[in-house]
């Protein structure tokens, strides 16, 4: 397991139509200190192949994700994760928006980076 940075978005669930702030987990940069993104922040030290571009990522679904309940709280065993797709815009190292996969369609947009 990975140190991330994060993007946080307002997302809807494709299959549950439920939209809420996920969090999309990211390396886009060389030094990852768990920082917090959103809409309009710039990410410092980007690597050059996702700036002033598109680029596909995912995020777990805790909408569609089924819980099993715990001890604390009900969590989200490996075997059960969904996970949709997201398309983030980046120009100049500035995060200008976060669209679903069926708004990103929309657009017709055909290059970008996926994330991997």
């Amino acid at each position: 397991m990975g140190m991330f940075d994060v993007i946080n978005a307002n997302l809807e669930c494709p299959n549950k139509k439920e939209a809420k702030e996920r969090e999309i987990q990211i390396k886009w940069r060389e030094i990852r200190i768990l920082e917090q993104f959103k809409v309009g922040s710039k990410i410092e030290e980007i690597f050059s192949k996702y700036d002033n571009n598109w680029i596909r990522a995912d995020y777990l679904c805790d909408s569609c994700s089924n819980k099993t309940e715990g001890k604390f709280s009900p969590y989200i065993k490996t075997d059960d994760q969904k996970w949709h797709y997201c398309f983030v815009e980046m120009e100049k190292s500035i995060i200008k928006s976060v669209l679903n996969e069926k708004d990103f369609k929309k657009l017709g947009i055909e290059n970008y980076v996926i994330y991997d």
